[in-house]
């Protein structure tokens, strides 16, 4: 039967049928050859999103927007353009930087990679740069958002694994500092064969300037950081905090953005935040029904028939979800396969913040990837290049991703250092 559920569950979804429908589908299969009324099915769905730290994913989402509206993304690429648009490839180091510090405003991989590739991709080839390689690399440094605080998909994570939000920001940092330094190298070697040019020289009082501009963006993540690590927020709190910020900071600072702005944002961060939580409360009666399937124990006396060794288990699970992540939508991955996982993991003493960080880096590199690929296909779309050549032009940066995934799973002092 359980077997069965998770194949009906692939088969719609193969189908066509949104994620949330697919699951709803499921469960009610699995409610009904289970022979359990079908009023659980509605008290599981409304139990799926009574939950306090998911108010942070709509509040996380109405800030990023806020910021982006209110001009901080231009404000960021400027300052990035001071710092280090005098190195060999410019252009390129301004997008991975500007990647981590938009990384720490929105939480939002498919927000940062449509304001970066409006702004960076179009500057990149006026200034020589080949569109492919443009492309492929915003889209790659995109990844970086749900790494570094904050993350909506680690508040998922989090509510799902129920263990501190705080500990995975900050155990984001050093992985997603890394992401980036990897990417940094590698352009660094592509920008010297293909002698991509350099941007302005480096000048003292233009870097002044455009800190001075982006000051104001810059302070939130440190907000965000300081505020967890001394106790004095909750991760729906500091959400709050970052909407009434960014909004003061655009409305009254910057003075970019209107009251017709902010209504365009609410509606906009409705429909977004709404299309999280239908999928959230739609698995939460498909993870019921698996548990009463025994599928954890299925799943951990299978894999540990393979091996009981913690680094080849996670070489596993490192294969398996960057398959499965090729195929259905992240946030979906992480409500279905967390609570099978977390049993296996405890089993062999693999810190669930630690496989968190594991787990948001491999589904985040199946964004890029066909079929699903939903970072491949927007930024794509907005620059006007075919799928081909962006696969032709994004191969060295997969590659660089997964080596710098190997140094996340294998060293697991970087996600758990600033915890501990």
């Amino acid at each position: 039967m359980l077997a069965a559920i998770v194949l009906l569950l692939f088969v719609l979804i193969l189908l066509g049928m949104p994620i949330a429908v697919a699951m709803m589908g499921a469960s009610i299969v699995a409610i009904l050859a289970l022979d359990i009324p079908m009023n659980v099915l509605a008290q599981r769905v409304s139990s799926g999103v009574e939950s306090f730290p998911l108010l942070a994913i709509p509040l996380f989402m109405l800030a990023g927007g806020i910021m982006n509206k209110s001009g901080i993304s231009e404000r960021l690429f400027g300052f990035c353009r001071a710092l280090v648009g005098h190195l060999r490839g410019g252009l390129a180091h301004v997008n991975v930087l500007s990647s981590v510090l938009m990384a720490g405003i929105s939480g939002s991989s498919l927000a940062d990679c449509a304001a970066t590739t409006r702004v960076m991709v179009p500057q990149m080839e006026k200034h020589g740069y080949d569109r492919g390689f443009s492309v492929a690399l915003t889209t790659s440094s995109a990844t970086l958002s749900p790494i570094i605080p904050p993350s909506i998909l680690m508040v998922v994570y989090g509510w799902q694994a129920n263990i501190s939000i705080g500990d995975l920001f900050l155990a984001g940092i050093l992985p997603g500092l890394l992401i980036a330094f990897c990417l940094t190298l590698l352009i660094t070697l592509i920008s010297i064969i293909k002698q991509y040019p350099k941007d302005e020289r480096f000048n003292k009082k233009r870097l002044y300037s455009s800190a001075k501009t982006a000051a104001w963006a810059l302070l939130m993540p440190i907000i965000i950081i300081v505020g967890f690590r001394l106790g004095v927020f909750t991760v729906t709190e500091v959400a709050a905090i970052a909407v009434a910020y960014s909004f003061l900071v655009g409305k009254y600072v910057y003075k970019s953005l209107g009251w017709r702005d902010m209504g365009e944002l609410l509606v906009s961060t409705a429909r977004e935040a709404s299309s999280i939580l239908i999928i959230i409360a739609a698995s939460a009666p498909l993870a019921w029904s698996l548990s009463i399937l025994q599928a954890p124990q299925e799943v951990v006396g299978w894999i540990t028939g393979l091996t009981d060794n913690p680094w080849a288990v996670l070489l596993l699970l490192n294969v398996a979800l960057l398959a499965i992540g090729m195929f259905m939508e992240t946030i979906a991955i992480i409500i279905v396969l967390v609570p099978i996982l977390i049993p296996l993991l405890n089993s062999l003493d693999i810190n669930l913040v630690h496989f968190g960080i594991i787990m948001l880096f491999n589904l985040l590199i199946g964004q890029i990837t066909p079929p699903l690929g939903v970072l491949m296909f927007v930024s794509c779309n907005i620059a006007k290049l075919g799928t081909m050549q962006f696969l032709r032009s994004s191969a060295p940066f997969f590659l660089t991703l997964l080596i710098a995934l190997l140094l996340v799973t294998y060293v697991p002092w970087l996600s758990l250092v600033l915890i501990r």
